[in-house]
């Protein structure tokens, strides 16, 4: 039999507070099983909170123009799309300390799973009331006998006393994605009164800003719970729309949720905290501007309990100790220790870090655990560098690597002054290992896209140009040697999105990007659901998908044609094939950026056009397409096992055909090849495409030889290779 839980009311009891709501939070969220959903609240304040106006929804639908706040005019959502909007009893308290649940699929079924009953059930499941309170309709149809919470969503729990143009958040937890995200900046209401004047919404957070508890739902039987102590990480606390000025939009739900079993109507007891996935990026010791760059796979990594520690080579001991705890990494996964002079994450005092042989180390314990003079250790060791500037190795440092880690010359370039010792690529090698570290231009801060790269004659130097079938084949030997990146890393130290971030910034602003259909530059905030997405420009659908091989096979990860665009361009193109359109074909127009771009109606103008079957690329990108299409024919012709297939099969071979009558889905064929060949010629190489060559170069370790070589395309597509040196590509190449 269920134990009865009465509700207290007091009605006849001064209203209590409202800055006392400032004291509730969500601290429990279960999805699955569907049973088993609730939501739990909890009183964190010291006194009795009064829930009379406060207000629980998930009734959020951002394509369809439906928020929690429109109640003021009657609106809100609720009672489709298996969505509730839902206000507590008249007179319901939260006494001090308490913790409550509210049963999205009723008291019954909670009762069978969890052996207790919840505080409210937001409908009555029996045939008749039961003594668990039922939650209240926010808005007529609000409540349609279902919770049904998805994989990917967001709760809100807010205050409205009935009468104001807006509502309070109180607290707000958003999971899975940001499909139903809230951003409430400079929305503007007008509420009950029916009054002229509208009031507006503070800024929230920008929704490609916002974090998510996890990619995807916890594990069936499981729930996501705040941890302990309950607080809401990094939160803003003035300038919001929540109560007393909090932005609950700001809050880092990866770092203060986590999985666990089910404690409803109780505190839960939080795992031991992972041990952080961070590097050490980057180290520049010599120069007048100090740092070290520690980098990890995920945004906004706790660095709590990480302590750097400083040996000194003349006896292998410490000399300097940073704890790193109150920290986290940014949204790209960078900290940066640093002169004042680049703006870092914490100062590092001039001359902090010794020229000679020596080294810095990263481990996940307590600051507590160090005193200066101690010796060399590996317990909690997380990652070191060992460095010098043309220094003897010192055996006893070298000691802390893996074995065969060697100790890194930031002087090897003889540029000790104006190089750091870098990750080539960014976040390479693994921890304890310094094989890929390189003497090149600091990036500190951001990705180590200037890698040292050989000279194109060194590249190419197995190339035989006696004829399109030598040439052809000898290019495809060196290109296929390659390196692979996970398409989306999940929290390992590189993926595509890192990749792309490089290859596509905009030179005019750092920590943005250029699309490449709109001409647009976007701020970059890390992959998932964002404004842009990965352009497969040859699409994975025509040879490569990752239903047959796997996500991370080779060419669908191959960023010498994955490139940035906004998503509805690349909504747009689909897997079109390239060719030239015309004036009755749909246009996209781009951006005038950087003294490129712009204009529009006016075929073809500087937009791109298309219809149901072909893209036409805008102008200044033609050629950077065509370019990459051939890349992606030479480069894979099934010639050699891709590893990072699922499983292991040969790597496809593709091939740009002429006739569109060819192409179908799954057939790695791509069109049109003499349109191709002439946007080639149209379009020549500039210096953005050479940059972008080479960045992409400094990850995957191969080129894109018809950005080197643009007069190899005549050959090897056309057979004419008698004018290999064709003057028309030497200034470009130049």
């Amino acid at each position: 039999m269920k134990i009865k839980y009465i509700i207290t009311i007091l009605a006849l009891l001064p209203m209590l507070s409202t800055a006392d709501v400032s004291d509730l939070l969500i601290t429990e969220i279960v999805v699955t099983p569907t049973a088993g959903e609730f939501i739990e609240i909890h009183n964190s304040g010291a006194t009795d909170v009064d829930l009379t106006d406060v207000y629980l929804t998930d009734a959020t639908f951002a394509g369809g123009g439906v928020y929690y706040y429109q109640i003021v005019t009657g609106n809100g959502g609720g009672g489709g799309f298996a969505d509730f909007h839902s206000r507590f009893p008249n007179g319901a308290i939260i006494l001090a300390g308490q913790y409550q649940t509210i049963a999205l699929n009723g008291s019954d079924d909670f009762n069978t799973i969890y052996g207790e009953d919840p505080t409210y059930e937001l409908y009555e499941d029996g045939g008749a009331p039961d003594a668990i309170a039922d939650m209240l309709e926010a808005t007529p149809g609000s409540i349609n006998g279902q919770g049904g919470l998805s994989t990917g969503e967001v709760a809100v729990l807010y205050s409205w006393d009935g009468s104001t143009d807006l509502v309070q958040d109180i607290d707000y937890v958003l999971w899975g994605d940001k499909v139903e995200a809230i951003d409430k900046t400079g929305v503007a209401m007008d509420g009950p009164d029916v009054g002229t004047a509208t009031s507006p919404y503070l800024n929230d957070t920008v929704i490609s800003n916002q974090a998510v508890v996890m990619a995807s739902a916890h594990p069936g039987g499981e729930s996501w719970q705040r941890n302990v102590p309950l607080n809401e990480g990094i939160e803003i606390q003035s300038g919001g729309n929540g109560i007393n000025g909090s932005d609950e939009t700001s809050e880092d739900f990866n770092n203060t949720f986590y999985v666990g079993n089910p404690t409803p109507n109780s505190a839960g007891t939080p795992p031991p905290p992972p041990v952080p996935s961070i590097i050490i990026n980057e180290v520049d010791a010599i120069g007048t501007s100090e740092f070290i760059e520690i980098y990890s796979g995920f945004s906004n990594t706790s660095l709590n309990d990480v302590t750097l520690v400083f040996y000194q080579g003349s006896d292998d001991t410490i000399y300097n100790i940073l704890d790193l705890s109150g920290n986290n990494t940014n949204f790209s996964g960078y900290f940066l220790i640093g002169d004042a002079s680049l703006t870092p994450d914490m100062v590092l005092p001039a001359n902090s870090l010794d020229d000679d042989a020596s080294a810095v180390a990263i481990y996940f314990s307590n600051v507590t655990n160090f005193s200066i003079g101690d010796t060399v250790t590996a317990t909690d060791l997380l990652d070191a560098l060992v460095y010098d500037s043309n220094d003897a190795d010192d055996l006893g440092l070298l000691a802390v690597l893996n074995v065969g880690g060697g100790q890194v010359d930031e002087d090897g370039n003889l540029n000790a002054n104006t190089e750091s010792n870098s990750r080539c690529p960014n976040g390479s090698g693994g921890a304890l290992n310094t094989s890929s570290y390189k003497p090149a231009p600091p990036t500190a801060g951001s990705i180590n896209n200037q890698c040292p790269i050989p000279s194109i004659g060194e590249y190419y130097a197995g190339v035989d140009t006696t004829n399109a079938i030598t040439l052809r084949t000898t290019l495809h030997d060196i290109i296929r040697v390659a390196q692979s990146f996970d398409y989306s890393a999940a929290g390992n130290i590189n993926d595509t999105w890192q990749i792309l971030s490089a290859a596509d910034a905009d030179p005019l602003a750092a920590g943005f990007m250029i699309m490449v259909y709109k001409n647009e530059s976007l701020e970059y905030f890390g992959g998932g659901i964002q404004a842009y997405n990965r352009e497969h420009t040859w699409p994975q659908s025509r040879g490569f998908h990752q239903n047959s091989l796997g996500p991370n096979n080779a060419a669908r990860t191959d960023a010498h044609h994955l490139m940035i665009s906004n998503v509805g361009y690349n909504s747009d193109r689909g897997n079109n094939y390239f060719d030239n359109c015309n004036a009755a074909c749909t246009e996209r127009a781009t951006d005038n950026y950087n003294g490129i771009g712009g204009g529009f109606g006016v075929y073809p103008g500087n937009s791109n056009w298309f219809n149901g079957s072909v893209f036409e690329v805008w102008e200044q990108r033609k050629g950077d397409i065509a370019r990459a299409m051939m890349y992606m024919d030479v480069r894979y012709e099934a010639s050699q096992f891709d590893p990072n297939s699922s499983p292991v099969q040969l790597e496809p071979d593709l091939q740009l055909v002429e006739n569109p009558a060819e192409l179908g889905s799954g057939i790695p064929k791509m069109a049109r090849l003499s349109t191709l060949l002439q946007w080639h010629i149209d379009d020549p190489v500039d210096q953005t495409e050479i940059d972008r060559n080479n960045v992409v170069f400094g990850f995957q370790e191969n080129r894109n030889p018809f950005v080197d070589h643009p007069e190899w395309a005549e050959c090897i597509f056309q057979d004419v290779c008698t004018q290999i040196n064709d003057s028309i590509f030497q200034d470009s190449f130049e």
